[in-house]
C-alpha cells in the first residue's frame, strides 16, 4: 500500500528575533512537517489554498493576515503581542 511521501519534520527556527514573514513562515513549516502534514493536506485543514500556504512559508508579501491567523490557528502556533510602557 502506498503511503505518499515522508514528510521529513524540521527543526523549529529561533524564535527570538525579531518577528517578520520570513521568521513567521519558518515556524508554519517547521510545525507542519513535525505534524507529519504535506503541504497538500495542510492546506485543506487550514481551509486555504496550496498556493497560498506555500506563499506563507516562504514568507512571500501579499498574502493576507487572515489566511496566516487561520493558518496559525490550525497548526497551533500562538502569537502574542507582549505589553509595552508608555507615558502619557
Amino acid at each position: 500500500m502506498y503511503k505518499g511521501k515522508q514528510v521529513k519534520p524540521l527543526p523549529t527556527p529561533n524564535l527570538d528575533q525579531p518577528l517578520s514573514l520570513t521568521l513567521i513562515g519558518e515556524a508554519i513549516k517547521a510545525r507542519r512537517t513535525q505534524q507529519k502534514l504535506d503541504l497538500k493536506t495542510a492546506a485543506m485543514l487550514c481551509d486555504v489554498s496550496v498556493v497560498t500556504l506555500s506563499k506563507i512559508e516562504h514568507g512571500s508579501p501579499g498574502v493576507r493576515m487572515d489566511s496566516v491567523l487561520k493558518v496559525m490557528s490550525a497548526l497551533g502556533i500562538r502569537m502574542r503581542i507582549a505589553p509595552w510602557e508608555y507615558e502619557l
